[in-house]
Formats: structure tokens, sequence, C-alpha cells
């Protein structure tokens, strides 16, 4: 009856496990490009889908890695990986847990890495534009988006796959 909350998270960037280290992480958006529209003899207007918006992800280091700092700038839009893994239960004495896993790939847009005061801790603000993400929730991949390959699995449902087909991008 109760909602299910986060519990704990871990994040792995390129590899590298940050636990005690990542404070906080802003998970991507996902939003339609729509335009409106409205023909002769409509109603009113409509939405019409025009694809994914940019998608992008956010964290807070609690101090300032150089691991990551040198990923800065590569060339490869989809280099670097990112890998959170969550777990939600719900406050009721019969919840089981759920296993959350975000794993996306990008570049880093931004590593901010503030101000420096004494007696404070060093924060470390990096932004990364994505080209892939996959949802995962207990093993079962909800989302699946690849933005340069021009996939878009919802719920198992490749819902790009007729337009790659008749493009020639699939056998």
């Amino acid at each position: 009856m109760l909602p299910k909350s986060i519990k704990n998270f871990n994040v792995f960037i390129d590899g590298v496990g940050y636990a005690g280290k990542a404070e906080e992480v802003v998970t991507p958006v996902l939003e339609r490009t729509t335009e409106s529209y409205r023909g002769g003899a409509m109603l009113g207007e409509v939405e019409l889908d025009l694809g994914i918006e940019a998608m992008k992800i956010e964290f807070t280091l609690a101090e300032f890695s150089t691991d990551v700092i040198k990923q800065f700038g590569i060339a490869d839009a989809s280099g670097i990986g990112v890998r959170l893994l969550a777990a939600a239960k719900a406050d009721d004495a019969d919840s089981t847990v759920d296993a959350i896993e975000i794993s996306v790939r990008g570049r880093f847009k931004k590593s901010d890495m503030g101000s420096l005061k004494a007696g404070d801790m060093a924060k470390m603000k990096c932004e990364m534009p994505i080209t892939y993400l996959k949802y995962t929730v207990n093993g079962d991949v909800i989302v699946e988006i690849d933005m340069i390959n021009g996939i878009e699995k919802i719920n198992g449902e490749d819902r790009q796959a007729a337009l790659r087909q008749a493009l020639g991008l699939t056998a």
C-alpha cells in the first residue's frame, strides 16, 4: 500500500564504482518532440510526434575525480558508459526489493568543480548528453533508446523497426 522509494544507489562511470562518492544523480527525462498542427476540416490542433528530445544525465560526486576529468572532451559521442544501480522498496512488511538499472552512453559536456573553501567539501558536478539509454527493472528491459541507430524499444516493442526497414537500415 505504501509507495516504493529508492533506498540506496551506486554509480559506475566507465566501469569504475563510485560507492560512497556519488551523492546525487539526475536521471534522463523521456520527452517527445512535438509540433502543433491543424489542417483543413480538423476541429482543432493535434500534437504531431517528431521524435525524441535530447536526453542527459547529471550527477554530483563528493570529490574531484581525475578519472572523470581525464574523459572530458573525448571524440566519441557514445564513448563513456555510466551505470546506475538502485534498490527500491516500500515500507510494507511484505514488500520486495526492486532492482533498478539505468545504463547510458555519452560524453561529458560539463565537469563543474565549483568553488573551493577551507573546511568545505569540494564537490564535482557533471553533465552528460546521452546517445543511449536502457532502463531495466528486475531484469526486464522497460525502455531502450539508441539515438544514433534509431532504436526505440518500449516494453519490448521496437517502435522504430518499420521505419528503419523502410530506410533500408535493417535486414
